[in-house]
């Protein structure tokens, strides 16, 4: 008898663990995958083609070298003024031509900036910092969901950042969430506004102005959802949104899968993402059960329940209409959703033989 509830003892506490172990990684945010811990559930399905893709508009993506850290090192930010010190170098190649390296802040983006002057031409880089790394910024690549005739409905390709629904938590709709100001740039992610100063926005950020007119105004509905009896909210006007979940079977099909990989930069930021295929979840706008809101796993399916509104694990991909004539093609040389991390190797014992007397 003592045997029998030993044993159901360590059972449970296995179990206990398998069940910590499992949250952990989810809860915790940055994804801390290592090739041991891949999950095999989930399975690669179709993803876009080349000739659905276009790119618009820029953002952090891939870690950035080594040696930009070295570059900014030096740059200081003001905290009341916003204002930076620029650092100045010159160096000269093998053949004595003089390149000037400007680093510097920009203030209107919140992007680290590096100016490259050599035989009279200028190359500018964005970076974006995220705790003690830098992140490449670059072309935005999207799946285009529908053509419009003179214009495109487009989502981003990747998951490109991590946000919560609701930065505190309330029992509120898409209309009123955090995350909606966030994405276009409104009330207290608005510029000049106490938010946007400390996190910035996506589409101050993602946008330039000639990229801003390009984009248009779409009126959203929002329903409700009967299953859980929880209320979609007032219709909204957005430059920026998220798609209902009314809306996947439209727009995918069964042909193109919903599953996105998360970039370097959202994993940073706190997308928990499956290591081999760095997929990762994302929002949706429509609600879930109770103050919940609906989401896409990392397998491509609809989240019926949702996800926990003050949830900072769940990535974003962003839906914009935008004039065909605004967008190009992609560069391919470009890495997309490259490694969150990539794994130090141990090195391998080898076995040597001892050495005779």
């Amino acid at each position: 008898m003592k045997k029998r509830k030993w044993l159901i003892f360590a059972a449970l506490a296995i179990a206990a663990m398998m069940l910590f172990c499992g949250c952990a990684e989810i809860e915790e945010g940055e994804s801390n995958w290592t090739p041991g811990h891949a999950d095999p559930k989930v399975q690669t399905k179709p993803t876009a083609t080349e000739d659905m893709l276009v790119a618009f508009g820029s953002y952090p993506n891939t870690v950035a070298p080594n040696a930009v850290t070295t570059l900014f090192k030096n740059i200081k930010i003001d905290d009341v003024t916003g204002l930076w010190v620029e650092e100045l170098t010159e160096t000269k190649d093998a053949d004595g031509v003089t390149a000037v390296t400007v680093a510097k802040y920009d203030l209107q983006s919140g992007y680290y900036v590096e100016e490259v002057t050599k035989d009279g031409e200028t190359v500018t880089t964005y970076y974006a910092k995220e705790g003690n790394k830098y992140y490449l910024v670059q072309e935005i690549q999207w799946i285009v969901l529908k053509d419009l005739g003179d214009s495109y409905l487009l989502i981003s390709r990747e998951i490109l950042d991590a946000k919560p629904f609701l930065d505190t938590y309330s029992d509120i709709t898409w209309s009123e969430s955090t995350l909606r100001a966030w994405l276009n740039g409104i009330g207290e992610y608005a510029r000049g506004e106490e938010k946007f100063s400390e996190s910035w926005n996506f589409y101050d950020r993602a946008f330039k102005e000639d990229e801003m007119a390009a984009i248009k105004t779409v009126k959203n509905v929002t329903a409700a959802n009967s299953n859980f009896d929880t209320t979609g909210g007032d219709e909204t006007e957005d430059k920026v949104y998220l798609l209902a979940s009314s809306e996947l079977d439209g727009y995918f099909g069964s042909a193109l899968s919903m599953q996105a990989a998360t970039t370097p930069f959202a994993a940073k930021r706190g997308v928990a993402a499956e290591y081999k295929t760095r997929f990762g979840t994302w929002w949706l706008r429509s609600p879930g059960i109770n103050t919940f809101f609906q989401g896409v796993d990392r397998n491509g399916d609809l989240a019926e329940g949702g996800y926990t509104a003050t949830d900072a694990t769940v990535g974003i991909r962003p839906v914009i209409t935008v004039s065909k004539s605004a967008v190009k093609a992609i560069d391919n040389t470009l890495p997309t959703a490259g490694p969150i991390e990539t794994p130090t190797p141990r090195p391998t014992a080898v076995k040597t033989e001892k050495p005779a007397d």
